[in-house]
């Protein structure tokens, strides 16, 4: 090998060992100064002021369960368990009048049923003829019967009262069948009893999931007065009582609202859901938050809501309900609640996530205090736009801040991301290509990139290719190998030449 060419080869080495010992300082000396919270894992959890204070909502940090405008009348109706249904006229959501028809029973076996029971009580009623008839003759004979066949004729005639009896006993009880399917033909259309909407329409068999009873095979709600039927869970329910006033808040507007007072919290007849993944009457919060953990089943109740007003509320409509803490009166400037702040002594003070995404405990200027809803009023210090976290022990400055909104600018994957081009699969490629192709294909360079930590490599595998001179079996798995990372397992042909190394030259390199 020319001394220029080991010249070079020295050179590239020298440079690669200042770009990893580079990126080695970067990362154990200038990244120390970013806080510990990355390299023991500790995050903080933030979430929007905006959201919390509720600004563009009028809603703020408030808990929200889901309901249902309902008739505060419903009626069932419900279909006879031997009859057959012939047309069904109503649909659900159909408005029906008192006199609608709803639907038609199948009324043709009916029909001759009635006939053959007509039949059975014409045939009783010559029976119980017949009998009376056989007691009047009987009667007659005793009458001209000697004293021996008395008795006889006595027992012949209480057996025939007996059986007239019997007769008049089945006559009566087919009169009231016959009545019954007289008034099964006269009613074979049921009718509305009352003007509403149809609620239910249930043509199977099926069962409530939360009472386990029967389901009617229609139901029918009342027009007029509604109500608000809602759901809340066993964790929220305590936190109810009759007589508190409520927001109902449309859930397609939210500036559209309604209130109210709870006239009933139904604590006696709850219900498991079953499903921990149903969205929809869930206690839910205006940020978005749910009321059950994933995966976790819960026992719900029902409680009712009497509306202030009922115009623009539909039957079946449905809404959010907020227990009314005052956040529909809208104050000037921010106001956010006490919980999320520190008070010591005369200061105050907030866990905000700074432009670096890190948290730090700043000082806030506060303003005038809401005593009804425990907020303060911020003057300065913190703004709508930025991030805090809920005060806790466990909170420390320069900790990584995760934004609830599913963002988290400050990965702990930089340094990895940054490293990549000093990787020594990278660095191999480079050191392979062009002219210093014939440079690297030198045996001993390979065995040397392989030896151990890369300052040995220098002093070891320089100094073999030195000495080792210019072989050129097994030199691309040693050049490869040592760039695929500094330290490792010797290449698999170290191919050390015979050839003399020329003196002047591994003086040099040592």
């Amino acid at each position: 090998m020319s001394k220029t060419k080991k010249m070079i080869l020295t050179i590239c080495i020298i440079i690669v060992v200042l770009a990893v010992a580079g990126g080695a300082l970067y990362y154990f000396v200038f990244r120390e100064d970013s806080g510990t919270s990355s390299a023991t894992g500790e995050v903080a959890y933030v979430d929007s002021v905006a959201k919390i204070t509720g600004l563009g909502s009028g809603t703020g940090q408030q808990n929200r369960f889901t309901g249902v405008v309902e008739s505060q009348e419903t009626v069932e109706v419900k279909k006879g368990t031997d009859k057959t249904i012939k047309e069904i006229f109503v649909q659900v959501g159909d408005e029906v009048a008192v006199g609608t028809p709803l639907f038609e029973y199948d009324t043709d076996e009916t029909a001759l049923k009635l006939q053959q029971e007509r039949i059975n009580l014409e045939g009783i009623a010559n029976d119980i003829t017949g009998y009376y008839n056989q007691i009047s003759e009987l009667q007659k004979e005793k009458a001209k019967a000697p004293a021996a066949e008395q008795l006889n004729y006595t027992t012949q005639i209480q057996e025939a009262q007996l059986n007239a009896k019997r007769a008049e006993y089945n006559k009566k009880s087919k009169e009231a069948e016959i009545a019954k399917l007289e008034k099964d033909m006269a009613n074979a259309t049921v009718t509305s009893e009352i003007a509403g909407i149809i609620k239910e329409l249930n043509t199977t068999d099926s069962y409530d999931p939360y009472s386990g009873n029967p389901k009617p095979f229609m139901s029918i709600m009342a027009s007029g007065e509604y109500r608000v039927k809602g759901k809340v869970n066993e964790t929220n329910v305590w936190s109810l009582m009759e007589g508190q006033p409520v927001i109902l808040r449309s859930r397609v507007d939210q500036n559209k609202t309604w209130t109210g007072k709870i006239t009933k919290v139904d604590t006696q007849n709850s219900y498991d859901d079953g499903n921990s993944n149903n969205g929809g009457g869930y206690v839910v919060s205006s940020s978005g938050g749910g009321s059950s953990e994933s995966g976790q089943r819960s026992t719900f109740y029902a409680f009712y809501v009497t509306p202030d007003s009922l115009e623009d509320l539909m039957l079946g409509q449905h809404i959010f309900i907020e227990l009314d803490n005052g956040q529909e009166e809208q104050k000037e400037g921010l106001w956010i609640n006490a919980m999320y702040l520190v008070l010591e002594d005369n200061d105050a003070y907030a866990w905000v996530a700074n432009s670096k995404n890190k948290l730090e405990k700043r000082k806030i200027e506060l303003g005038k205090y809401d005593s009804s809803l425990d907020e303060y009023e911020i003057v300065s210090g913190l703004t709508a736009e930025e991030y805090i976290a809920f005060p806790g022990n466990l909170l420390k400055e320069g900790m990584d801040c995760i934004l609830n909104d599913g963002t988290h600018s400050n990965s702990s994957n930089e340094m990895g991301d940054g490293m990549d081009g000093m990787n020594g699969s990278d660095m191999g490629d480079g050191m392979n290509n062009g002219d210093m192709g014939d440079g690297m294909n030198n045996s001993d360079m390979g065995d040397g990139m392989n030896s151990g930590v890369m300052g040995d490599g220098m002093n070891d595998g320089a100094g073999e290719s030195m000495d080792g001179g210019t072989g050129d079996s097994g030199n691309a798995d040693g050049a490869v190998g040592g760039a695929d990372g500094t330290s490792g397992a010797p290449a698999a042909n170290p191919g050390v030449a015979p050839d003399a190394a020329v003196p002047e030259t591994a003086a040099l390199a040592r």
